[in-house]
């Protein structure tokens, strides 16, 4: 056994909410082990989980309720009516680029003379950044520009003070945490999770008399607190769309664009690993249908490239194949080629542009590989790997800031502790944090804040800096910190049992029920069953080049069923036939040719 199995605790009882799987079955006719998994989303009645098992695009929440996103949608379209460059700032990352992307197609729709940027991840790092600011400010001469940023600046308090002393008009839009300092002076703040924005357009009929302070206001908070840059970039485009239009129902062709920026969106949905529930669900669902059939050749030639023609593009795909790909030429190239890929008009520069990030992605899986060997040996020597150790922080020179944030995952996979990754260089550290579940790696690097020269992020994820003399106290202190947070057990790795079955609960039918609850994501994982008691009808076998995947037959009675274990082959020898085992695994559907089965991808077995 690899795991400490847990069940997984009703988050509707969890919410002191009765929990009737036997109503859900007689309600919507569905098998009861779905309606177990629905209940163990939290959606223990008929109401909740209809529209879950059915999403709609007008289940999407009105894009006005935003704070901010009225006043910098009217303020855009002032822009396009006058002519008046607009510069999108974005992120180096996937939902940075799709955000971008968003934004650049529906101004270039309603006509605006649009310009992108997006800083180069090494040499300038993350958000915002005081130089850069200027630098466009003056870019297009006595034309001074309006700037919005998408997926940063909420925290680029610096930055935007000094825009605004240089006479630049900024719109930030952002999902991130808050800094603990307040909020940016900008002309317009867009946050889904902002109180109210307190915000007028300069010279229009917008003026209201909120405080300047966003968090305070009369205006509702939004329905969703947990959109992605590229979802509210979305959101943003929709009531922008309305506002330039004059009308509610926007006409045909931004109504077309909308429904084929949602592929875009659900890229950076899914890449930014939110929530996949409430919206993100919603906007995941449509965009990822609309994927292979978006207008976008750049997109087009992106699936090309990563041979997804044949396949029916996922969450899985998004995060695996065509993510990385978009994520690679930020880490060791610039991202500014992937937004030049989403907005392209040329087939051949299009194809050129995703064959170079499939090659980049070549290049830094080889450098990512590297350096997780290296690491895994450093933790294991300096024995970071003690139960009195929660916390990892590792730092060298010439490791690659583009990859390490990636690194730091494979660590935390390892050893299932927070995990921070530094490189070092001319005195200074700078690196990437990643998380585990139940601790805000944000709340932490808060906690040591005086270490740091700056840092951001959200719950699971982080980038931060500071002075390589700092880097000793800082890991101390923040071992200390997750210390207090994590317990010696919750170091094992632990992997969560939705419900158990019979070996022949698990039908065709069944599998489809179960994947209409896909996308499958954050706080909406693929869901884990387990067979109990059941008999290795054959024994285990080795699969794959080099012997790494186990084969599993499994008998129970009259019924038998096949398994595969993706790097579980070592466990071959120890099922022999006749041998009783539990099994915890994630039902699939198997198609070869024309023949559909049933299928068991394994996760984990425990000898009985």
């Amino acid at each position: 056994m690899l795991f400490r199995w847990e069940g997984s605790r009703s988050r509707a009882a969890a919410n002191g909410k009765g929990s009737d799987p036997a109503q859900l079955v007689s309600e919507l006719g569905v098998h009861p082990l779905v309606a177990r998994l629905l209940c163990n989303r939290g959606l223990s009645d008929a109401a909740r989980a209809e529209p879950f098992l059915h999403p709609r695009l007008t289940d999407l929440h009105d894009p006005a309720r935003m704070p901010g996103i009225t006043e910098a949608a009217h303020r855009l379209d002032k822009a396009v009516r006058d002519g008046q460059p607009i510069v999108i700032y974005g992120d180096y990352d996937v939902d940075g680029v799709a955000a971008s992307t968003i934004l650049y197609h529906i101004l270039k729709l309603a006509g605006g003379e649009v310009h992108t940027y997006i800083p180069h991840r090494v040499e300038e790092g993350y958000g915002l950044n005081t130089e850069a600011l200027l630098s466009l400010g003056k870019a297009h001469g006595s034309r001074s520009p309006l700037i919005i940023s998408v997926d940063c600046g909420i925290t680029a308090l610096e930055p935007a003070r000094a825009a605004k002393d240089a006479g630049i008009e900024l719109i930030i839009t952002d999902h991130h945490e808050f800094a603990e300092e307040g909020f940016p002076d900008a002309s317009i703040l867009v946050h889904p999770r902002l109180r109210g924005s307190g915000f007028s357009v300069p010279g229009s009929e917008l003026k209201n008399s909120q405080t300047r302070n966003p968090e305070s206001g009369t205006r509702n908070p939004y329905p969703f607190p947990d959109l992605c840059g590229a979802g509210v970039a979305f959101k943003l485009a929709w009531q922008f769309a309305k506002v330039h239009t004059g009308s509610e129902r926007v006409p045909e062709a931004f109504r077309k664009l909308l429904l084929d920026l949602l592929s875009v969106a659900a890229l950076g949905t899914v890449a930014d690993v939110v929530p996949l529930v409430d919206e993100n669900r919603i906007i995941t669902t449509f965009g990822l249908g609309q994927v292979k059939r978006t207008r976008f050749i750049g997109l087009n030639a992106l699936i090309d490239a990563a041979n997804l023609r044949e396949e029916k593009i996922d969450a899985f795909h998004v995060g695996f194949v065509l993510g990385p790909r978009l994520n690679a030429c930020g880490r060791l190239g610039h991202a500014a080629d992937a937004l030049r890929l989403f907005t392209t008009e040329d087939e051949s520069e299009a194809k050129k542009l995703a064959d170079y990030l499939s090659k980049i992605n070549d290049d830094r899986r080889a450098t990512e590989r590297a350096i997780t060997e290296q690491a895994k040996q450093m933790v294991v020597d300096l024995g970071y790997d003690h139960v009195d150790r929660r916390a990892i922080v590792l730092g060298c020179e010439g490791w690659h800031t583009g990859v390490i944030g990636i690194v730091a995952s494979r660590l935390v996979e390892t050893f299932n502790r927070p995990t921070v990754m530094l490189n070092f260089d001319n005195g200074e550290a700078h690196g990437s944090a990643r998380s585990v579940l139940g601790v805000s790696i944000h709340e932490a690097l808060s906690a040591c804040s005086h270490h740091l020269s700056t840092f951001g992020g959200h719950a699971m994820a982080a980038g931060l800096r500071m002075e390589r003399s700092r880097v000793d106290a800082f890991r101390e202190e923040l071992i200390a910190f997750i210390n207090q947070k994590l317990a010696p057990e919750d170091l094992l790795p632990v992997i969560q049992i939705d419900a158990d079955c019979a070996l022949s609960d698990v039908t065709i039918e069944l599998v489809q029920q179960v994947q209409a609850l896909a996308p499958f994501g954050r706080d909406n994982p693929a869901p884990v069953l387990c067979v109990r008691n059941v008999q290795v009808a054959e024994p285990g076998r080795r699969i794959g080049t080099s012997g790494t995947h186990l084969r599993l037959n499994l008998r129970h009675e009259r019924c038998l069923l096949q398994g595969i274990g993706f790097g579980l082959g070592e466990l071959a020898e120890k099922l022999p036939r006749g041998a009783m085992v539990d099994v915890v695994f994630e039902p699939k559907i198997n198609i070869w040719g024309d023949q559909r089965r049933p299928d068991m991808h394994v996760k984990d077995i425990r000898l009985v």
